[in-house]
């Protein structure tokens, strides 16, 4: 029951929605959308924190650069494809709207898998370059100075305006909506879009998971000389870790811009995609992919409701739902802490001999063999 509570939770936010007389299709479309988002972002932070042991406080770090991708690099490659003079950034409006009118399906989709390669180089080189003080620096250091490179994002796409446009912004190439339309096509093609990618991604995450190198990960996790002691490099295993993590979270965060159609630096804070995606892991079972799907549906559901239901909620409060959902999240994760520190779908844990699994025999038994 436990590994399908996200899901049903979710099934009871629709039959709320649908009974409040809201829009139901406009709310499975946005909450799937945000769900595939969200689960690409923990799923890379749960390989990396989860299973590997690395205390990455900073996954906005390489979810913000992969939306700078979309808001300030595959808009000038279109442009420059396209033989058009515009300043992407300065001339944006004037860009963006060029853009649309010359712009085909074809070329749309070849924008798209251009971006998430991009996404995919960049991510995985910062987090390379993020895995280097691991080197030297014990983990809670190293959670510190992860956080702080977070941070790093943030300020550099506000400050430096020909990245994203500073504290304005820059809107998306509409590949979308030339690949889909508009209006709820271009929100159903989303949809695509952003589950596959996740699909693929869990199917990843769940692959390396079970690999050797996910019980290298596992090991690392409890006793990193252990490694060392195996004929690993640990700083190797956590460059490669951070590299994949990076990667992915890149992806995920192109595909959020693209969404949105807009990027813009405030929206990359790291309570958005370094907090959250923490709770998220931590409420649905670190080390478990499963818990993880099922702590971003739950996530998402709240989320959701409060902004559907927020001058309901805000009335009967007497203030701004948007800081009882920092609370209620806040609360929610002393309470998982408290109670069910191993989350809602705890993470099995199974003997590797050998490198099969083996179940251990039963309290007082032997085995007859030696394994």
């Amino acid at each position: 029951m436990r590994q399908f509570v996200g899901l049903i939770i979710y099934a009871l936010s629709v039959a709320a929605v649908a009974a409040a007389g809201r829009d139901v299709q406009s709310y499975l479309l946005t909450t799937i959308v945000d769900v595939a988002i969200y689960l690409i972002i923990t799923l890379s932070l749960n390989l990396e924190a989860g299973i590997g042991g690395v205390p990455n406080f900073g996954r906005v770090l390489t979810v913000a650069f992969g939306a700078y991708m979309a808001g300030g690099v595959i808009g000038r490659i279109a442009l420059w494809a396209k033989g058009m003079s515009y300043d992407y950034i300065y001339d944006n409006a004037a860009a963006v709207s060029a853009l649309s009118k010359s712009m085909t399906a074809v070329d749309a989709a070849a924008m798209l898998a251009l971006g998430v390669a991009i996404s995919i180089a960049v991510g995985a080189s910062l987090g390379l370059i993020a895995s280097l003080p691991a080197r030297r620096l014990s983990a809670d250091y190293l959670a510190i100075t992860l956080l702080a490179f977070g941070d790093v994002a943030y300020y550099i796409g506000l400050n430096y305006e020909p990245l994203v446009g500073g504290t304005l912004g820059v809107s998306a190439p509409p590949i979308y909506e030339k690949l889909f339309g508009g209006g709820t096509m271009r929100l159903i093609g989303a949809v695509a879009v952003s589950a596959g990618a996740a699909l693929l991604v869990y199917l990843l995450i769940q692959r390396l998971s079970q690999s050797p190198f996910g019980r290298i990960l596992r090991i690392h996790r409890e006793d990193p000389e252990l490694v060392s002691v195996l004929g690993r490099d640990p700083a190797y295993i956590r460059a490669w870790t951070m590299a994949i993590g990076g990667a992915v979270s890149a992806v995920a965060g192109l595909l959020y811009a693209l969404y949105a159609g807009a990027v813009h630096p405030r929206g990359f804070e790291r309570i958005n995609f370094t907090f959250y995606p923490w709770l998220i892991m931590i409420l649905g079972g670190m080390g478990n992919n499963l818990g993880v799907v099922n702590g971003v549906f739950i996530f998402v559901v709240i989320y959701r409701i409060l902004d559907i239901f927020k001058y309901e909620i805000g009335n009967a409060v007497g203030f701004d739902p948007v800081w009882l959902g920092y609370m209620l999240f806040g609360g929610l994760a002393m309470l998982v802490i408290a109670l069910a520190p191993r989350g809602l779908v705890p993470e099995k844990a199974e003997p590797v001999v050998g490198g099969r699994r083996v179940t251990p025999p039963p309290q007082g038994q032997t085995q007859s063999r030696r394994e």
